[in-house]
């Protein structure tokens, strides 16, 4: 009798129809990080050469790079593909105005022993390209591809990064992160005040 009256309270508490509960809805996550009130803008750089994609430039920008690299304690060859992104986007989204320093401060920031700008792999899968013109396709551990998939996507905002709004806007979507962005403009300034 007693398994019987525990099979009926079993089939009676399973088989009762209770009533759905909504879960509550979901919070809100915190608000985006905003520029401080007296946010200043990146200064400017030594420019790299101008992008002729109709000829080589590359011997231009290997010199500009070696003339650069010691004052600004960065690899020729790091140097140069931040430079090579700055110079495709003057013709790719002119009023962007992005320099290569702030491309080397983000690098600074974020690269912790990963190579000199890693990139979030939601930015690679919609923003990659190949920097130079090869007809390979984008390598994720290639410093030019990825100084120019970052470029591509911080220029997409349609900011201009030479202004303080414009630029902190911008650098605070991609760090997500306020000490991150104010510690990518002081190494984007410092990058910047190096002359060859």
């Amino acid at each position: 009798m007693g398994i019987v009256a525990t099979g009926i309270v079993l089939i009676f508490t399973l088989g009762t129809n209770r009533p759905v509960t909504t879960p509550p809805p979901a919070q809100a996550g915190p608000a985006p990080p905003s520029p401080p009130p007296a946010a200043a803008a990146p200064k400017p750089a030594v420019a790299p050469p101008v992008d002729r994609p109709t000829q080589s430039d590359e011997a231009e920008l290997d010199a500009w790079a070696r003339k650069l690299a010691g004052p600004a304690k960065l690899a020729p060859a790091v140097l140069s593909a931040y430079g090579r992104a700055e110079m495709r986007m003057r013709g790719e989204a002119p009023n962007c105005h992005l320099s290569w320093a702030t491309l080397a401060g983000l690098g600074q920031v974020a690269a912790v022993g990963a190579g000199p700008l890693p990139v979030p792999q939601q930015i690679w899968d919609r923003w990659s390209a190949r920097a130079v013109h090869d007809a390979k396709p984008a390598d994720t551990h290639n410093a030019a591809d990825a100084a120019y998939t970052v470029a591509r996507y911080l220029c997409s905002t349609g900011a201009d990064l030479s202004s303080a709004g414009g630029w902190w806007t911008t650098i605070l979507g991609y760090t997500q992160s306020l000490p991150d962005t104010q510690d990518a403009l002081t190494a984007a300034d410092t990058f910047a005040a190096a002359k060859p």
